[in-house]
């Protein structure tokens, strides 16, 4: 079986994460074979990826959004390469994942739904659901027609709204233009999007996955030696590829510590690193270890904390939280999209989002129940054995599949 998986780029992010780690888990199955066709980024000498996208064309849409405001316009030749590409090859399935990025026109759906071919299309974050961005935030403009965004700095960037002529384009792709199976990460986001499809599509929930046998828990105090972290501190981190990006709140993370009522702690920040000392509270040890790229040593960064600390504003289903939680260090943060999914009460505590003070409490509290945060650990690790498992991941996707195929093969003359 042919699965074609589509993403904007083939690395960097969490959408590519997950999508390459699908792609990575099929070919070696027998019977399956998988292509990864990105549009941007890096080329990748690796075999069974392709890179689509014209360079030109790219640089073309992110300057008609930028400019206009206009998504998924400006890479029509692009668009028609993957549609070619998609004849030769014949896929059994076309499993979509980010079509946002300045990669792909709008036009791509009208020509699936004449291909033929099942569409299975992962959504990430929001974004088909508003006129403009990937997070509306606080927002519900998105359920009446958009127009008047209160953050066109957001990603994708604006210096024009045109989010109320775009919204009724968007939305179309919600079973009107053409009728994909509708994966999400999380709940929360299959709520929003049942909503916004009125009942059109297929919606299925199929949480990410991690591969618990490189994300767990190592002994703190080795973790910290190989580290250079002090092993008498009680240890909060937080983790984010960009720390300035203003989704991942930082700023929320550094006003919680002014409310951590303990002895003994230190804060601990991965990340590309920047200058920090603007949000740092006076009189709070903050260590930066930079950007951790393999999963393997990030295991050992999650297990030298007691706390992994979320402050995200807006999120879907954030990986680090899964990965903390296979590495036995539970989690506080914000109550913010499918994170409460994530994090029940027997795996950490959240609070209401941009609550800093209540997160300082949270932080307090854990540090100071050595037995309760212990449990935690445990009961993280166990729920991320059984519920967040790359093979249950795949083996829903593979069994989504094989549904999707044997429909199309019985309704074929």
């Amino acid at each position: 079986m042919r699965i074609l998986i589509v993403n904007t780029v083939y690395k960097r992010g969490g959408a590519a994460g997950i999508a390459q780690t699908l792609h990575r888990a099929l070919n070696p199955l027998e019977g399956w074979e998988s292509l990864f066709a990105y549009g941007r980024g890096p080329k990748v000498e690796e075999p069974g990826t392709i890179r689509f996208a014209f360079q030109l064309e790219v640089y073309l849409h992110v300057a008609l959004t930028r400019l206009t405001g206009l998504q998924g316009y400006g890479t029509w030749l692009s668009t028609r390469r993957l549609i070619r590409l998609i004849r030769e090859w014949k896929p059994d399935i076309i499993h979509f994942h980010n079509i946002h990025g300045y990669y792909l026109d709008l036009s791509i759906a009208e020509a699936m739904d004449k291909l033929g071919i099942p569409v299975v299309w992962t959504l990430h974050d929001a974004w088909p659901l508003s006129g403009r961005c990937a997070h509306f935030l606080d927002c519900e403009r998105w359920k009446t027609g958009c127009g008047k965004c209160p953050y066109p700095r957001e990603y994708p960037k604006t210096y024009f709204d045109s989010s109320a002529w775009m919204w009724p384009r968007k939305w179309k792709l919600l079973g009107e233009v053409w009728k994909p199976v509708i994966v999400t990460p999380s709940r929360w986001l299959a709520n929003l999007v049942a909503e916004a499809c009125n009942g059109q599509l297929r919606i299925e929930v199929i949480p990410n996955g991690i591969d618990t046998t490189v994300f767990h828990p190592v002994d703190r105090l080795q973790a910290r030696k190989e580290l250079s972290l002090p092993g008498d501190l009680k240890i909060v981190l937080f983790a984010a590829a960009k720390l300035t990006e203003r989704l991942k709140g930082i700023a929320y993370f550094f006003q919680a510590l002014k409310y951590v009522q303990v002895d003994n702690w230190m804060a601990l920040a991965v990340g590309r690193a920047v200058d920090i000392r603007r949000w740092v509270p006076q009189g709070v040890e903050v260590r930066q270890l930079g950007y951790v790229k393999e999963g393997e040593d990030m295991a050992k960064v999650y297990s030298a904390a007691d706390l992994y600390c979320i402050t995200s504003l807006a999120d879907n289903f954030p990986t680090t939280v899964l990965e903390s939680m296979a590495c036995g260090t539970p989690v506080v943060g914000f109550a913010v999209g499918g994170i409460s999914e994530q994090v029940t009460e027997e795996c950490g505590q959240l609070v209401a989002p941009g609550d800093a003070k209540a997160l300082g409490q949270a932080i307090t509290d854990l540090f100071t129940d050595d037995t309760k945060r212990k449990k935690m650990g445990e009961f993280c690790r166990k729920r991320a054995e059984r519920e967040y498992n790359l093979q249950l991941f795949i083996k829903r996707h593979l069994a989504l599949y094989r549904e999707l195929v044997g429909k199309g093969q019985n309704a074929a003359p």
